[in-house]
Order: structure tokens, then C-alpha cells, then sequence
């Protein structure tokens, strides 16, 4: 029986051949033109069994254009988006192009100086507080222009269609939402007129390409906000928008820049958490495929999507890109095992948000199909001793042993998996698990031979130390510290111990934040859930600083006002311990206070080096927080990078 996730599909006047996809996701491979990065990314993907990619973000204006992303309104893009698209068909996909204008979102600076910032209305961008001018006439008939060309430019440049921007708080979205569209004209009030300036986008974008061209919309299912428009509201502004246009697919969405973990959703959100919003607009519009994201429980549930009718394509993008294979092994043609992604947008958002090219946690080598080949087996194997049992030991014992070489790894404790075990116990990052899963089965596949509780006999031959680290004595240098001098901090309880019984802490503790990263708000997280009340001291002039204000953020802060006794003592430092009680300093202004009745003071403090001596070995690699404290990405990434050091197609660090 044919699977219901592998027949085709038509789209407009495109046959996709299955129904698996990636929606338009931002990597700055590229910049102003397409590359051959850009192209090797998808080829791979394409390769892996996607049927259809959207590319994106592509600006119709120069008043959107960023660094790092490509221009559809140059006729320069043409032939780069030609070697790309017929690259993408050669390797079986089809290739659909996302065609938008951030609008209120956009950058007041961009690649060529000042610039415009372009809305509706005259608001201030809940992304850059930055003031917008309100367009006039004259600017919706450009930018109606801007589309039609843009889309005329794709045409020629191979894509199989276009998709037009409506979601994400961007400028077609802008002119739909009553959060931003507080004109009293023609484009503006009611249905009629909030539609007006997207629906003579699609009817110029329709009549520069014909109709024997595909031309669908990417638009939000639902605002989730309560002054916005909720799912029967959304489903009647597609209503209104196919009154005029052939749309021939809806690519859906949620949320905004007022509530960005629905464009980016990380952990803390649910795996389905936009199906019955897709499903109802399916069941609204049976004769236009409609592409579900948000809508598969899991990456192995993806068929139910499509067999249910919950929707017609699966959007499975970061799944892909963590896995460029997904497709060939949801089909059954490739019996390895899935390598999933945990959805913490580190390596992918994360990075992007500090204007770097994507990666992916879990999958390093995204983005560098060029220069990162498949390694081959070694001709000559080599036995192997790796120390240590988290994501790095486990990662470069896996990659090692696939290569063809004989691998030992010794682990002290009882249990694989290092600190991802405490993380993957943190609400809202119980996908953790998924990691810590995975490498276990993998090292069993690979045939690692796994030694646990126990230390390695002597270090000699060829080893790999991954032992991790742990908490130094030195503390944060924010504000002078988070500790006086002189403190006496015996008392004071270490924040993995802590986590890892937090049922012994007694009902009212304080933690002392020097941290201030996702590790400490991990760690917070953890402890809530076994206290009534918490006092969060913290050098910082906010909590968490390190986490940035998008994505993940706004999320944390509701998990911790729900709770209802945190509480938050910023840009303090510990003076001294009497008792029960703290005793705090205000860095700023010298003010001394007092935390009553503690039954526990928590320390998060940085991480430092566990040393581990390897003198009798003829090769040392120190990988992971072994070599300096960081991330779970740059230990999976070095442990990559390792593997491809020891088959001689890399150097590891350099």
C-alpha cells in the first residue's frame, strides 16, 4: 500500500512528487544572488527525499533588502536562481520562491544607508521600536509594481511558482491585522479594505505571470491576540482573498512579531501546536492544497497529516534540516535511524538572529554540504579511547566508529548522556531526550563498545576526552560580582546538585543567578516546579541577559510570572549569609537588603575545564566543555569536526 506522505501532488500547475516539504526558511547563505552553498543545501535535502522547498526570504524592494538575503527585483538574480532551480529539478524536488517585504519589521539602516521603514500605519515595529511612515498611494502602487516584477523575475529564474508573503507581521500581514492597519481610507477598516492592497498584489502578480504559473500565499491560521484575528477571522480574509485571485496553495502560519515564539516556536511549544487551526482552514478550502505547519504530533507521524486530510503537504523544515534524509527514511528506503531535532533554535535561529549563516545543533555539517563531504571509510582503522559519556564523547565515538575504527568510550557514572540528563528534566526542554535517545542508539549501531562506571585502564594510543566541567570558584564580573569579598559561601548549595534533587531544597529557596544564560534558566525552571516560593538574586540588570529578547524569551518570562512566588532581585550581589537569611547589596545605588526565611541558597555560577591527564597517549583530542565551556552545539560540532581532522579532510579548530 503506497504511503499517503509519497504520492503526488498539483499544485497550481506544479506535480510535486510527495507531499514532505520545507517551508522558506532564513539561512544568509547568500547574499543579494543565490549561491552554490545556497544550492548544495537543498540538492542535499532533495536528494534526502523532500518533495517541494519554498526559498526565502526574497525582498521585492530595496527598501527591504538585508545583508545575507537574496533580491527578487534585481534581473541580475535571474541566472543564479537558474543554476539553483535546476539543480533542486535535477535532484527530483520542486522549488517554490517566497516573495516578501518585512514592512514594519524591516531595519531603519540597511545594506546602502537610512532607509524608509514602510507600514500601514504610523506605529512604532515591535521589533525595532523604530517609527514607520504610513504609505500613501503612491507607495502601495510601488510596491504592487515591486511584487509583479519580482514574480515576473522568478518566473524566468526556474522557480515553480511563487509565494506571496501575508504572515509573520510582515507588511502584507500588517495591512490585514487590526494590530497594525489603523487607516480610516480605502485600505483600511473593515475587510474589505484591510484586503484591498494584498489582493491588487495578487491580481498584478497574476497578470505579469499568466496563468499557467503556480501563485500561492503564506498566511498566518491565527494572530493569538486577543485586540487580533483568531482562526474564523483568518479564514475569512482567505475567503475574501480567493474572491478575486486564483490562489492554488495556503501555505499557513501564526503569530507575529507581538508574539514571536509562534513564528519561531522552540521546546516549550507544543509539536502539533497550529493543527486544528490548519485543519479547520483545510475543511474551509477542500479544492486548494493547503501546507501544514505545526500540525504533525511527530516527524514519525507525519503521514496521519496528510492521510487525516489535516492538510495536503507536511512542513517538516527544521526536522530536515537536522535530518537531510528524513524523507528517504519516513519512506523506508534508508534504515538508519531518524537524527531529530530537539527544537532549541540554537543552531539554526539562534544563529541567524546574530546575523550568521545557519546551522543546526544536531547536524553541524547544514550548510556546509560543500566543504564537509561524506568522510569515507578509513583504509587503515585505528582503535580509539574516548572519556566521557555526554553529547561530545558520544558524538565523536558515533562518528568514529561509522568511519570503520575500533572505539572504546568510558563513562564514570551509571548513565549516558552527561548534563543533557538534567537539561532534558527542565520544562519546556523534555526534547532534550530525543538527543540523548538518539545517541545512544546510534553508538549501539555504530558499534561502539560503551564501559560505563567506569574509568579507562591508561590513556594510550589515540584518545578522545570529552569528561565536561564543572562549576568554578571564581564568580561573574557583572557589576562587580554576585558575592562580596568576603562572603561566606560554604552555605551555599551548587546549582547541578541542586537540580538533580531538587526535592531536598525545602518550600522557600533564593538562587544566586552569575550565570545568566539558558543554563541558569534551565536550572531555575527545574527548581520551580519543587518550591513555593523563589528569590532570584542576580548581579544582571535583568534576568537571563544572555537570553535574547526573541524567540525563547517571552516564553520563559510567562513560565516564570505563572508560577506566582517569583520574585527577582536584579543587580544585587551577596553580601553575607546570617542564618536563614540573606543579606544583598544594591550594585547601583549601595542600598542593603535582606532575603527572610530561606530554607536554601542555589548558586549558578560559569562553568570551567575538568583536566584530564593523557601524557602516555600518542593522540589527544579535548573536545566539548573539556576544552572550554559552551553549548551543546559546539560539542556535537566538535566532535564532528574531530572526525573529519582524523580522516584527514579537516583540522579540527583550524
Amino acid at each position: 500500500m503506497t504511503s499517503a506522505l509519497f504520492t503526488p501532488l498539483t499544485i497550481g500547475s506544479t506535480v510535486v512528487p510527495n507531499r514532505l516539504m520545507q517551508t522558506a526558511h532564513s539561512k544568509q547563505y547568500s547574499d543579494r544572488f543565490e549561491t552554490p552553498r545556497e544550492t548544495a543545501y537543498y540538492v542535499r535535502r532533495a536528494r534526502g527525499g523532500c518533495g517541494l522547498f519554498v526559498a526565502g526570504n526574497h525582498f521585492v524592494h530595496p527598501s527591504g533588502s538585508i545583508r545575507g538575503f537574496q533580491d527578487a527585483f534585481r534581473p541580475e538574480s535571474v541566472a543564479a536562481n537558474l543554476a539553483m532551480t535546476d539543480a533542486v529539478h535535477d535532484a527530483g524536488s520542486r522549488i517554490f520562491v517566497q516573495l516578501n517585504h518585512h514592512g514594519a519589521q524591516a531595519q531603519p539602516d540597511g545594506p546602502e544607508g537610512p532607509r524608509t521603514v514602510y507600514a500601514p500605519s504610523r506605529i512604532l515595529s515591535p521589533s525595532t521600536a523604530h517609527a514607520t511612515r504610513e504609505m500613501d498611494a503612491a507607495d502601495i502602487r510601488s510596491f504592487v509594481d515591486a511584487w509583479a516584477t519580482s514574480a515576473a523575475l522568478a518566473q524566468d529564474g526556474g522557480f515553480d511558482g511563487v509565494e506571496i508573503h501575508m504572515a509573520h507581521g510582515y507588511l502584507l500581514h500588517e495591512f490585514l491585522s487590526p494590530l497594525y492597519n489603523a487607516r480610516s481610507d480605502g485600505y483600511g477598516g473593515d475587510l474589505e479594505g484591510r484586503t484591498r492592497f494584498p489582493r491588487e498584489v495578487l491580481a498584478a502578480v497574476r497578470e505579469r505571470v499568466g496563468d499557467d504559473f503556480t501563485v500561492g500565499i503564506r498566511i498566518v491560521a491565527n494572530e493569538f491576540h486577543p485586540e487580533g484575528l483568531d482562526g474564523a477571522a483568518m479564514r475569512a480574509v482567505i475567503a475574501r482573498l480567493r474572491e478575486d485571485a486564483r490562489i492554488d496553495f495556503l501555505d499557513l502560519a501564526a503569530g507575529g512579531y507581538h508574539n514571536v515564539h509562534y513564528v519561531f516556536p522552540s521546546s516549550p511549544m507544543p509539536y502539533a501546536w497550529l493543527r486544528d487551526d490548519v485543519a479547520a482552514v483545510k475543511a474551509a478550502n477542500p479544492d486548494v492544497p493547503v501546507f501544514g505547519v505545526g500540525a504533525a504530533r511527530s516527524v514519525e507521524e507525519a503521514e496521519e497529516v496528510v492521510r487525516d486530510g489535516i492538510a495536503d503537504m507536511v512542513a517538516l523544515t527544521r526536522a530536515q534540516i537536522a535530518d537531510p534524509d528524513l524523507g528517504l527514511k519516513l519512506a523506508g528506503t534508508d534504515h538508519d535511524g531518524i537524527r531529530h531535532c530537539i527544537r532549541l533554535n540554537q543552531g539554526c535561529l539562534g544563529r541567524g538572529s546574530r546575523g550568521l549563516a545557519m546551522s543546526c545543533t544536531v547536524n553541524p555539517v547544514a550548510g556546509r554540504e560543500l566543504e564537509r563531504p561524506p568522510r569515507p571509510r578509513a583504509t587503515e582503522p585505528e582503535r580509539w579511547t574516548v572519556v566521557g559519556g555526554g553529547p561530545a564523547g558520544m558524538r565523536a565515538a558515533i562518528e568514529l566508529a561509522t568511519d570503520g575504527h575500533d572505539v572504546t568510550l568510558y563513562e564514570r557514572s551509571t548513565e549516558l548522556g552527561g548534563q543533557l540528563r538534567l537539561a532534558r528534566r527542565v520544562p519546556g526542554r523534555e526534547s532534550v531526550g530525543l538527543l540523548v535517545d538518539d545517541l545512544v542508539r546510534d553508538l549501539a549501531a555504530a558499534g561502539v563498545a560503551v564501559r560505563l562506571g567506569a574509568e579507562p585502564p591508561e590513556l594510550t594510543g589515540n584518545v578522545v576526552v570529552a569528561t565536561g566541567a564543572i562549576a568554578p570558584r571564581v564568580t561573574s564580573l557583572a557589576l562587580g560580582g554576585a558575592y562580596a569579598p568576603d562572603a561566606v559561601r560554604e552555605e551555599i548549595v551548587d546549582a547541578f546538585a541542586a537540580a538533580s534533587a531538587p526535592d531536598r531544597l525545602g518550600r522557600r529557596v533564593a538562587v544566586v543567578d552569575a550565570d545568566g544564560t539558558a543554563y541558569a534558566a534551565g536550572i531555575v525552571l527545574t527548581l520551580l516546579e519543587h518550591v513555593d516560593e523563589m528569590e532570584l538574586i542576580t548581579p544582571f540588570e535583568t534576568v537571563f541577559p544572555h537570553i535574547g529578547a526573541g524567540y525563547d524569551r517571552p516564553l520563559l518570562l510567562e513560565r516564570l510570572g505563572a508560577h506566582g512566588g517569583f520574585r527577582r532581585r536584579t543587580s544585587q550581589r551577596v553580601e553575607r549569609i546570617e542564618a536563614e537569611d540573606v543579606v544583598i547589596r544594591d550594585a547601583v545605588t549601595g542600598e542593603e537588603g535582606l532575603v527572610v526565611a530561606v530554607d536554601t541558597v542555589v548558586g549558578i555560577e560559569p562553568r570551567s575545564s575538568v583536566q584530564v591527564e593523557a601524557a602516555d597517549a600518542s593522540r589527544v583530542f579535548v573536545v566539548g566543555d573539556a576544552f572550554a565551556p559552551r553549548t551543546i552545539d559546539a560539542a556535537i560540532f566538535e566532535a564532528v569536526e574531530l572526525a573529519y581532522d582524523v580522516a584527514g579532510l579537516a583540522t579540527l579548530r583550524g
